[in-house]
């Protein structure tokens, strides 16, 4: 859920109810003043935060997120780029051709390693948009890293079901490398079921 157009998370912010703020998503001007340049900027570029600019993270948003009064020491940042992944992994699932080459820089290397294949981001966009077949799939982790990400993602169809661990190196704020691992999902072993011990994660 998109919280704010810089990153903060307003559910978690103290001025939510001490100034009445409903969000930067859902007012005209902040409680503060006139008006925000980074609400302004993003918006006046159609972004839905600023983690969707080619420009990310620009001066103007470091200097608000790393404010000495004011900032967060960049954790609105690290928020940003969370969200922006999520939404590549949302159009990779919607098999959005026209927007993913906007997630990549223009010399990007992608590996599928089980199946020993490296793919150019042209390459990487058609094996991923013109699978033979319906699938599906959701989001179900994302964490920053030393340099980047990783995400775990379920992909499914009628006929199988697996999860993706991905590591996305970032160069601002663009993927420049994706590795991914696929494993099948399933259930525990008959001769492990038979031991009786754990329980089902969710």
């Amino acid at each position: 859920m998109i919280e704010s157009r810089c990153g903060i998370l307003c559910g978690q912010c103290e001025y939510r109810e001490k100034m009445n703020c409903a969000g930067c998503t859902n007012i005209d001007k902040p409680f503060w003043g006139d008006s925000c340049p980074v609400k302004s900027c993003c918006e006046g570029r159609k972004h839905e935060h600023c983690g969707q600019c080619p420009e990310f993270p620009c001066a103007l948003l470091n200097e608000f997120a790393y404010d000495k009064e004011q900032g967060d020491d960049g954790l609105r940042t690290k928020t940003c780029r969370l969200w922006h992944v999520k939404q590549f992994m949302a159009d990779v699932i919607k098999q959005n051709a026209e927007a993913l080459p906007n997630y990549f820089t223009t010399d990007a290397t992608i590996c599928w390693h089980d199946s020993n294949e490296q793919f150019t981001v042209a390459e990487y966009i058609r094996a991923n948009c013109e699978y033979p077949g319906e699938w599906s799939g959701e989001v179900q982790r994302v964490d920053a890293i030393d340099g980047g990400l990783v995400m775990v993602t379920r992909i499914y169809s009628d006929e199988s079901s697996h999860l993706v661990t991905a590591f996305a190196k970032m160069d601002k704020g663009k993927i420049s490398r994706l590795d991914e691992y696929y494993s099948d999902c399933g259930e525990a072993p008959d001769w492990r079921k038979a031991m009786n011990i754990g329980k089902p994660i969710k």
